[in-house]
């Protein structure tokens, strides 16, 4: 994706640093379940998701006060909020977000907030260490690759180059499909 131009306004460019931060969170998750730092990368599993959902609206349905007002400072609107705007939108209507959102919100927020799982995680019969089940961290891997692709996506669908989206389908398959 490197190289790719577009129109430097400021609902693109919030727009496609939200959606580049979505797939940096993925390689953040990577890296520290690489090191071992597991539930750190759980914890950015939330901001990732968030980051592709402001991403897509800050493109695609904010209004032009509510861009310049996050460019000026202002917190953007709660999750919810910009979750049903976004279903409204053609390609978006099938509820896969709020799916997300209403399975996995409570987990997500224990992940990054310090909360109960994050402390079972680390406590075995005899000590404190991580204890984060394998299953757990492949989930993990798996959830954060499917939100950059969709990122990257949503980059491609910001620039408006079918070309890119096409491409970037077509390595996620040859990379990912032959494991599943």
């Amino acid at each position: 994706m490197d190289g790719i131009s577009f129109e430097t306004t400021n609902r693109m460019r919030v727009a496609v640093s939200l959606l580049h931060l979505c797939i940096e969170h993925h390689t953040g998750i990577h890296t520290l379940v690489d090191q071992g730092v597991i539930g750190s990368a759980f914890a950015l599993l939330r901001p990732q998701f968030e980051s592709y959902v402001r991403g897509v609206w800050y493109h695609r349905c904010a209004t032009e006060k509510q861009v310049s007002s996050f460019v000026g400072g202002a917190e953007p609107p709660k999750i919810s909020p910009l979750i049903e705007a976004i279903e409204r939108l053609p390609g978006f209507s099938d509820g896969v977000l709020t799916l997300i959102k209403k399975g996995t919100w409570r987990e997500l927020n224990d992940f990054t907030h310090g909360g109960t799982i994050q402390v079972k995680a680390r406590n075995t019969r005899d000590e404190v260490a991580s204890n984060w089940k394998h299953e757990h961290i492949v989930g993990l891997l798996e959830s954060a690759v499917i939100f950059s692709k969709l990122g990257a996506v949503g980059i491609a669908a910001a620039v408006e180059s079918d070309r890119l989206a096409q491409d970037l389908q077509a390595r996620y398959q040859r990379i990912y499909e032959p494991v599943a």
